[in-house]
């Protein structure tokens, strides 16, 4: 499997509180039959997640670092999640957003009241900038939970979506798990992230997910969503455009 959503760089957000436990992040991710993970600290301005990509990237050579000398074989990649939270702050500051391992990928959240409309003027800006944005757990915001045909208008528009590893487990509480389970009938979904943060309550364990989406929407989509588009966006391929291996 490979995850493109955690928290796992040490001592940056939210997310792993030192080395040790983003080790033992990683670790538990490997045995859990993830291969390849991409860390993704928060880059957010009003939560003072302020990581920029010179800060970022200075921390991530040093822990991968301690990962090869210990021999850990999961594969790391660097992005971040951005939160987007108006325009203007976006074209400030787009040379500093991490793009997912230089590819022209964005992974971007918004607040959770996000208006409809917001989202869609959200991503018309970053696509007219170049880069296609990856929407951050979709099932979550309340405007998608009440109109989850707004999926489809997220799409249609050019972004692409990523669900929570837990949703389907009411992690998030039931509106997220309804919504969820409707974006993954309509096969709205393209990734998964575990949104790692810790070792315990939101741990970077995929597995039981991947499972749970072979049994109810097929092995095909499951392995589709958990691994093959991951792999074609690490290289940089448009999976939005049919047939780009």
């Amino acid at each position: 499997m490979i995850d493109i959503h955690c928290h796992i760089l040490p001592m940056v957000d939210d997310g792993a509180k030192s080395v040790e436990m983003a080790m033992n992040m990683l670790i538990g991710a490997y045995e859990d039959n993830t291969d390849k993970i991409v860390l993704t600290p928060h880059f957010a301005f009003s939560y003072g997640f302020i990581n920029p990509y010179e800060k970022i990237h200075s921390l991530f050579q040093d822990l991968k670092y301690i990962v090869d000398n210990e021999h850990i074989p999961i594969e790391m990649y660097l992005g971040c999640e951005y939160l987007f939270d108006s325009i203007s702050t976006y074209k400030n500051h787009i040379n500093e957003i991490s793009k997912i391992n230089h590819t022209n990928y964005l992974l971007m959240e918004f607040y959770f009241d996000v208006e409809g409309d917001f989202i869609i003027q959200a991503i018309d800006t970053v696509i007219n900038s170049g880069y296609i944005p990856i929407i951050a757990h979709p099932e979550r915001y309340e405007s998608i939970q009440v109109n989850t045909s707004l999926a489809s208008t997220m799409i249609k528009h050019g972004a692409l979506l990523q669900m929570n590893k837990g949703s389907i487990f009411n992690q998030y509480g039931r509106n997220a798990r309804e919504c969820v389970h409707t974006l993954l009938d309509h096969h709205d979904i393209s990734f998964v992230g575990s949104d790692a943060h810790n070792t315990t309550t939101r741990n970077s364990l995929m597995y039981d997910d991947y499972l749970y989406v072979c049994d109810y929407y097929g092995k095909e989509y499951s392995d589709l969503i958990f691994h093959i588009n991951a792999d074609r966006m690490l290289r940089n391929n448009d999976i939005r455009k049919k047939g780009n291996q």
